[in-house]
């Protein structure tokens, strides 16, 4: 069957390890084969579950009339969201997640005055006592957050020029070169030995293992898919949401949807499915946990590239670029909100910026309030 990197494949199975920074792929749609789940290494194992297979995908295209910078999304055509039940027993073929940009937050607001760099500095401690060897028990006490701080990085920032695909390119190569480097010695301390992940940039539709997705698809930037642990990032969506010239947004958005790929090392996604199967009345705030989280990672990855970047003298950017610019707004229907809204956003990019440690992102084992 084919890739979806395209050219042959002569094996039945999930793909080999994921490839660099490449342009889009063309191909035929994935057609996974279902098999035996490994699943995470024994120390991770939650029981059996079986589940059937379907696609692990939370788009947001915001309310109407909403807007960022001057970009306009299309209006909502359907309804809210679905968490669509996913297979575990195929290996995450069919998992995505995505980044989203926020509508209708202006910049300065009193939204974005608190919390600040200088402010969120939690370090979440569980407070429940979950059975031992369940998937809550993991998803609050996963030897992650008792993992040090990433390595500091010099990882100083690509221009992007024009914003052009080629130029994109260039700024992601750099960046995602310096998110393995800092990310390797965790996954290391963790015991697990895992291939880089993927990243592709794309300024034409995609045909991944986790759907179809063409440029300027509603309101998504860039997304994840656990099928075949590739990034996906929308070049035209990111240049008319930003522009080359608010690159912090551009390491905020890889930086996140790199968090996601943690947390399938981890064990995190896998134990998070789990939960799910057993607990389903609560899919949207457990989707915002889990996104909040991925942020949460972006900002301690951040604090990695603080001095090199750099952001020392751009931290009131920072703030406000990472309290603005993803997520949801309050005028979302609670009962849509898969990402939280984007005052939480900021807060947990900050909280992982300031605390500098992945104990600062169990955002499973704190109060609803700060997860909105």
């Amino acid at each position: 069957m084919s890739s979806p990197y395209g050219g042959p494949q002569d094996r039945v199975g999930p793909p080999g390890p994921p490839p660099g920074v490449l342009p889009p792929p063309q191909a035929a749609p994935w057609q996974g084969q279902q098999g035996q789940y490994a699943g995470p290494p024994p120390a991770q194992q939650y029981g059996q579950y079986q589940q059937a297979p379907g696609q692990w995908a939370q788009p947001y295209y915001g309310p109407p009339g909403g807007q960022f910078n001057g970009f306009q999304p299309p209006k909502r055509r359907g309804g809210a969201t679905r968490l669509i039940v996913f297979s575990i027993s195929v290996l995450m073929f069919l998992g995505v997640s995505l980044v989203v940009i926020v509508a209708l937050l202006g910049r300065g607001s009193d939204a974005t005055a608190d919390p600040g760099v200088t402010g969120p500095s939690i370090v979440p401690t569980a407070t429940s006592k979950p059975q031992k060897g369940t998937a809550e028990d993991f998803l609050l006490n996963a030897s992650i957050y008792r993992t040090g701080p990433l390595p500091v990085q010099n990882c100083r920032a690509e221009n992007l020029g024009d914003g052009s695909l080629s130029a994109q390119k260039v700024y992601y190569q750099k960046l995602f070169a310096c998110l393995n480097d800092a990310w390797r010695p965790i996954f290391k301390e963790l015991g697990q030995d895992k291939p880089d992940p993927g990243l592709v940039v794309f300024d034409k539709p995609v045909q991944t293992p986790c759907g179809n997705f063409a440029p300027m698809s509603g309101r998504v930037l860039a997304f994840y898919c656990y099928g075949n642990q590739v990034m996906y990032t929308d070049v035209l969506q990111m240049n008319k949401a930003f522009g080359p010239k608010q690159d912090l947004a551009y390491l905020m958005t890889i930086a996140h949807e790199y968090g996601h790929h943690v947390q399938g090392v981890s064990g995190l996604f896998y134990a998070r499915a789990v939960y799910l199967q057993d607990h389903p009345e609560q899919k949207l705030e457990s989707s915002r946990r889990n996104e909040l989280q991925a942020s949460c990672f972006a900002g301690v990855f951040s604090k990695a590239v603080e001095q090199s970047y750099p952001l020392t003298d751009r931290l009131d950017e920072f703030k406000e670029q990472s309290s603005n610019s993803f997520g949801e707004s309050p005028d979302t229907p609670e009962d849509e909100r898969t990402h939280g809204l984007a005052t939480s956003q900021g807060f947990w990019i900050q909280n992982g910026f300031n605390i500098g440690a992945n104990k600062a992102c169990n955002t499973f084992a704190v109060n609803t309030d700060l997860v909105k």
